[in-house]
């Protein structure tokens, strides 16, 4: 009986180790992720997600931050090849992470942003701001008090021409909205998704001066 005690402490000390583990390895990978503008170093960083989410095999934050990585690869890419290469990966791993928490708004937000960095010609606006938009419209129905949500919705609405009611003027209540959500959002746990808020402040103020 004593045996059995013993082992059982054991396994539950060796469990809280992990996670421990799982916590501190992500918090760091995350924080290197947020300071990382290079392709080498964003790919390298997808795949120590993508690594964590494999033994993991549970936890879709580890797949969404792979997918996160991919995605931001793009913000610095011109070449609407390496683009796609980099959405291509990055939904493979949003794919995993929806597999595994269906009804989280955050990889709804994830897929509406990564649809909208497919627009990298007129001819692909109609439908990538179309699926966007119903990513989007996916993510509000789960968590409407989501930042991230009206963050997005507001900078495809900004980058919108206007004669197809897009522009600086309609996308103002939506960064103002985001911005009042950011300032009440509570995060659930510490590796929660952080991005947005930044931005949301800078182009909010230039669209000020703008109007």
């Amino acid at each position: 009986m004593k045996t059995l005690v013993i082992s059982i402490l054991v396994f539950f000390a060796a469990v809280s180790l992990s996670a421990k583990n799982y916590e501190e390895t992500m918090r760091l990978t995350i924080l290197e992720m947020y300071k990382s503008h290079t392709s080498g170093k964003l790919n390298s960083l997808a795949g120590k997600f993508f690594r964590i989410g494999e033994s993991e095999q549970d936890k879709w934050l580890p797949y969404y931050y792979a997918a996160y990585s991919y995605v931001s690869i793009t913000f610095n890419v011109d070449d609407s090849d390496e683009i796609d290469a980099s959405l291509d990966k990055a939904q493979e791993m949003l794919d995993k992470a929806m597999g595994l928490a269906p009804n989280e708004s955050e990889l709804y937000v994830l897929q509406g942003l990564l649809h909208s960095m497919r627009i990298t010609s007129p001819m692909r606006g109609m439908k990538y701001s179309s699926l966007s938009r119903e990513a989007l419209e996916k993510a509000t129905k789960l968590n409407p008090k989501n930042p991230r949500i009206w963050f997005c919705k507001a900078q495809n609405v900004y980058h919108t021409p206007s004669m197809f009611g897009g522009g600086a003027e309609k996308a103002l209540p939506l960064f103002e909205k985001a911005d009042c959500l950011f300032d009440s959002f509570k995060a659930p746990n510490a590796l929660w998704p952080s991005w947005g808020e930044e931005s949301n402040e800078e182009l909010l103020e230039k669209i000020k001066k703008e109007l």
